[in-house]
């Protein structure tokens, strides 16, 4: 079926789509305001309200992730939707500028997930958050564990959230205590994604509720 465009109309409100949702389209706004909110370390942030003449959602189309962030009607809306298939059709003249835009939109997702990673207080558990978020996006499975894309250098890891190289390693050093983690070769390895979500789901809830 070819790609198509087509309009769509929102209510004061109105949630158009949330953050993780699946996306295979992106919107073009012809009137009112489209609210954009990133949720992380429990809090939720305005990112920006967007009005008439913008458009977003446009990363879904470029490389078929799930949605960065959720997009809400601030007030009366009406979008003009371009599925995937009408906007890739766009690109077949140049798929240099197809290759331009996925390296973009690959960056831009990193980008997210490194403010993602500063908008949580507890040092522990950005790192931790750092750590399983890389175990799932570009870890290796083998038979001891998952092997993580890991810098082992604690200050190179520091600078991705935010964290002095010297409490970095503090953490890890816990985390090895704890078999949580272990390392081999000068590789991180995961040996249960299942007991370092669980001990993540922990110090989240020992963070919001207190000691």
């Amino acid at each position: 079926m070819a790609g198509q465009e087509f309009e769509k109309a929102l209510k004061p409100g109105e949630v158009l789509f949330r953050q993780g949702d699946p996306g295979k389209e992106m919107f073009l706004i012809r009137s009112g305001k489209i609210k954009i909110t990133r949720s992380a370390g429990g809090q939720e942030k305005t990112l920006a309200v967007l009005k008439e003449g913008d458009f977003f959602g446009e990363m879904a189309v470029i490389d078929g992730s799930p949605r960065s962030a959720s997009a809400s009607a601030a007030e009366e809306v009406k979008l003009l939707i371009i599925d995937r298939e009408a906007f890739k059709s766009h690109l077949k003249s140049n798929p240099m500028i197809e290759y331009v835009l996925e390296t973009m939109a690959r960056r831009l997702r990193d980008t997210n997930k490194m403010v993602e990673f500063l908008m949580i207080r507890d040092e522990l558990r950005r790192v931790v958050s750092l750590l399983v978020n890389m175990a799932n996006e570009r870890g290796a499975q083998t038979p001891d564990g998952i092997i993580v894309d890991f810098p082992y250098d604690y200050n190179a890891l520091g600078d991705m959230v935010g964290i002095d190289g010297s409490k970095v390693e503090e953490i890890v050093k816990k985390l090895l205590e704890l078999k949580l983690v272990r390392i081999s070769d000068r590789k991180l390895v995961i040996p249960s994604l299942a007991n370092i979500d669980e001990y993540l789901r922990f110090i989240t809830l020992k963070e919001k509720f207190g000691n």
